[in-house]
């Protein structure tokens, strides 16, 4: 019982803290440092607790296309 179980597969990429309420030192330094870290391996999805929050990467993600049937929504003056 040596070895620390994580729930996903252990060859999932790892980026900073999936749930920053176990960083060593809660401060916004460190959140915007996680965050920061996470976003540059395209790691979008952060949890903080019971609360997602999401980094808008403005960029095509790797996951695929959208989901079949959704049409992107374009606001004026966005491009």
């Amino acid at each position: 019982m040596g070895s620390k179980y994580h729930w996903q597969s252990q060859n999932v990429k790892q980026s900073g803290v999936d749930d920053m309420v176990l960083l060593s030192k809660i401060s916004e330094d460190a959140i915007v440092e996680n965050l920061k870290k996470r976003f540059m391996d395209d790691f979008i999805f952060t949890y903080i607790g019971s609360v997602l929050i999401s980094v808008n990467p403005f960029k095509q993600m790797p996951h695929g296309p959208a989901l079949p049937g959704v049409v992107p929504v374009r606001w004026p003056g966005h491009r």
